[in-house]
């Protein structure tokens, strides 16, 4: 059960206006793909379904037709991302992945 404080970290993004929006703020992540349907035979697959951070250019690239979902940190993320996409089905963007391990050998 998702806590007060967890809801107001997972906003789902309906419109180009709304992915803008959370673009322009720059803050947190954004995911884009394919979520499970329990009813379906087979899962999307892992390629499609990405998390990036809400700056990045390759955000331009999401379609109209995959969910979309603005998240406040990177654990609210992994949580609902394991839970509603499946643990292998989604990974980071290249670029995004790239800036995360530069900062982390810059901070150490």
């Amino acid at each position: 059960m998702l806590t007060k404080d967890q809801v107001a970290s997972i906003v789902s993004i309906e419109t180009p206006h709304d992915l803008a929006e959370a673009r322009l703020e720059a803050v947190g992540f954004v995911f884009h793909g394919t979520l499970l349907d329990p009813e379906a035979k087979r899962a999307p697959r892992g390629g499609a379904n990405l998390l990036h951070f809400a700056r990045c250019a390759k955000l331009d690239k999401a379609t109209d037709a995959e969910a979309k979902f603005w998240y406040r940190s990177i654990k609210i993320a992994k949580q609902h991302l394991d839970e509603h996409v499946g643990p292998s089905r989604w990974k980071w963007c290249k670029i995004c992945e790239r800036e995360i391990t530069q900062k982390i050998l810059n901070e150490s």
